[in-house]
């Protein structure tokens, strides 16, 4: 296993570096998840991931002296899931680069972005079904659950009794978890909604992180965002980032991400430069995971 700084840190070249460094300081997201880097990209691999989700844990019992415990079976659910190749290509005229250094720097720093802002929509709304380039995402994975939720609050006119029934089903929510969640993400929508609430209730909470991002957070647990149209609704996700819970999924080797910079020294007027990351993510528990959705329209 590994996390993207790991990656960074291990890196051969300085420009994967300095591309993985700015990824993992503009999203908490990538910069927190861990990744099983378990799969080759040598011709042995189909970029799948097999593993075992616990939907039911065992239960353990006491038991009389001198009698046998009584036996428990946790429900399993083989999970086969595939890792997408995410990436980013753009064009450049040599022209361009040296009437511009600075756009030459853009197109790098529009691509990290690209690369986040997608992981961010597909980590939540992916499904292979749509897009079978890429992968499964948390709203597909507990869908049906004992961990997906629906409020019956309506949280367009807040009052304090509002307020107070939404964090009720909050506390309901994150009780069934199989424990405090690393993070809730949230459209922008919603973030500016809960942030209201936690006033409301006189317990907002905001921080910063080691990157200068200011941290808002619901009873202690932080709060990210998903901008960019990621999230498109007020449904409130869930986490509980670990090998044992959700994580992600990536290649051995270090290989997750690669840069690809033009050489502007050979023939050709317009050049041609890419990045791309190999990513999926993994739920191993259900409980892991789980979303409030917001109350249906009437």
């Amino acid at each position: 296993m590994i996390t993207l700084a790991e990656l960074a840190t291990n890196a051969d070249g300085k420009l994967v570096q300095g591309f993985v460094n700015e990824i993992i300081t503009d999203s908490y997201l990538l910069s927190a998840l861990t990744f099983d880097d378990c799969l080759n990209s040598t011709g042995t691999s189909d970029l799948t991931y097999t593993y075992k989700r616990v939907k039911t844990p065992m239960e353990a019992k006491f038991r009389a002296l001198n009698t046998e415990p009584e036996k428990s079976k946790p429900e399993i659910e083989r999970v086969t899931t595939q890792v997408a190749i995410l990436s980013d290509a753009w064009n450049m005229d040599r022209v361009a680069k040296e009437a511009a250094s600075d756009l030459y720097e853009l197109h790098l720093v529009e691509s990290k972005n690209a690369i986040i802002r997608k992981f961010n929509a597909t980590i939540i709304g992916g499904d292979t079904t749509v897009d079978e380039n890429g992968f499964d995402g948390l709203s597909k994975a507990v869908t049906g659950t004992s961990t997906d939720f629906t409020s019956a609050v309506d949280l367009d006119a807040l009052e304090k009794a509002s307020a107070l029934a939404f964090a009720e089903e909050m506390d309901n929510f994150l009780s069934a978890l199989m424990r405090d969640p690393d993070v809730l993400l949230v459209s922008p929508r919603m973030k500016v909604k809960i942030n209201a609430i936690c006033r409301i209730l006189g317990i907002s909470n905001v921080t910063m992180d080691s990157a200068g991002h200011r941290v808002s957070a619901w009873d202690g647990i932080r709060i990210e965002e998903l901008r960019d149209g990621a999230l498109k609704t007020n449904d409130i996700y869930a986490a509980c980032l670990g090998m044992d819970g959700f994580h992600g999924i990536t290649l051995k080797g270090g290989n997750a991400v690669s840069v690809n910079l033009p050489n502007w020294e050979a023939p050709g007027a317009v050049k041609t430069g890419d990045a791309e990351f190999v990513c999926g993510c993994a739920l191993k528990a259900t409980k892991a995971a789980g979303v409030l959705r917001a109350k249906p329209a009437e």
